[in-house]
């Protein structure tokens, strides 16, 4: 394979992040949501998911360089889970939907860090997942408690 086609592996997630991001946005259902302690400002959010990634692009390529297509099954399954939840909770205003997406992109997230752990000498694409899963487990946490305080307004 080009080596080409493994650069472009850094720049997925951030193509297809800014792409989900575009298709749902905080707005006016949003802003009347309860929301948990510890909400972090709306600035946050672009910020940390444009480093967070860089990093999951940085680690897919070097995870996935020189790997036959088998490899890229659960890394390419786990990016699918993290670009739906924008979508599912902005644009369909799905609370439920969305924390059940957030959960299944955490499992997935570590199943590829599994992955990349046993199939890779150089364990710097699992170090470089390590903030991302930080990051899940707080967004896992915004999600559940978000649906636990409007379910009941839904």
């Amino acid at each position: 394979m080009n080596i080409d086609i493994y650069l472009i592996l850094i720049f997925i997630p951030l193509i297809f992040g800014f792409i989900a991001g575009s298709i749902g946005k905080p707005d006016e259902w949003y802003q009347r949501l309860n929301k948990p302690p510890f909400n972090p400002p709306k600035f946050v959010f672009p910020i940390a998911w444009t480093i967070l990634y860089i990093l999951i692009g940085i680690s897919y390529y070097y995870a996935l360089y020189k790997k036959s297509f088998i490899y890229f099954i659960i890394p390419f399954i786990h990016l699918i889970f993290n670009f739906l939840y924008t979508p599912i909770f902005f644009y369909y205003k799905n609370i439920l939907g969305s924390a059940i997406i957030a959960l299944f992109t955490l499992i997935f997230a570590f199943i590829t860090i599994f992955q990349f752990a046993i199939t890779n000498k150089n364990l710097i694409s699992v170090y470089l997942l390590i903030p991302y899963i930080f990051w899940l487990i707080f967004a896992n946490y915004l999600a559940w408690s978000i649906y636990k305080l409007n379910k009941y307004f839904l």
